[in-house]
């Protein structure tokens, strides 16, 4: 017995959306983590030095922050190889602008604080001040926007392989399932979708 029914080839819907769901749930953690990672490190360097440089690398996130993310997506994955590997690490690589901005204004905060000034005092490198010292005193936010970032990178998936630049077809994704469900929609079998 088939809980969700087949699709028009004989396959089990309800196993295919697993699997989508297990592909776009590997997607947003993979990816997120990318952007965490390019975010807090832009920002902890913007946050930390300020000046010149602050200026400098904060106009290179507004020109991020400016073009539009869907739009960028759908280039990048009509010009690059379909590939799940390949999604991942253009979303991760256009979606950090967040992440960077959080830890770039906790770091703005932070530096000017006695840990910090004692930890400069004691010659420590700038790594261990930037992420021994300071970062774990103001990931909070970052941990906050990354669960948020987790969501838009499932959308951002669903929504390309909607559109049908996304993971390659032979792969299950929510975005084709729910292509593939709009075909049955009308004909009186909603579920699919």
């Amino acid at each position: 017995r088939v809980l969700l029914g087949t699709d028009a080839i004989g396959g089990d819907v309800l196993g295919q959306m697993l699997w989508a769901c297990r592909l776009s749930i590997s997607i947003g953690l993979v990816s997120t983590g990318i952007s965490v990672l390019i975010g807090v490190t832009m920002g902890a360097i913007m946050g930390y030095f300020g000046g010149k440089v602050d200026m400098v690398l904060f106009r290179i996130v507004e020109i991020f922050m400016a073009v539009p993310v869907l739009f960028l997506l759908i280039v990048a994955a009509g010009v690059l190889p379909r590939d799940t590997y390949v999604m991942m690490a253009i979303i991760g690589c256009v979606s950090w602008t967040g992440a960077a901005r959080f830890t770039r204004a906790e770091f703005l905060k932070l530096r000017r604080q006695d840990f910090v000034q004692g930890a400069q005092a004691a010659g420590l490198p700038l790594r261990s001040v930037l992420f021994r010292h300071m970062l774990p005193s103001g990931v909070t936010p970052v941990l906050v926007d990354a669960s948020f970032a987790v969501a838009a990178a499932i959308i951002a998936e669903a929504t390309l392989s909607f559109l049908g630049v996304g993971v390659p077809p032979t792969r299950p994704s929510l975005g084709t399932l729910i292509r593939v469900g709009n075909d049955f929609l009308f004909s009186g079998e909603w579920w699919m979708t």
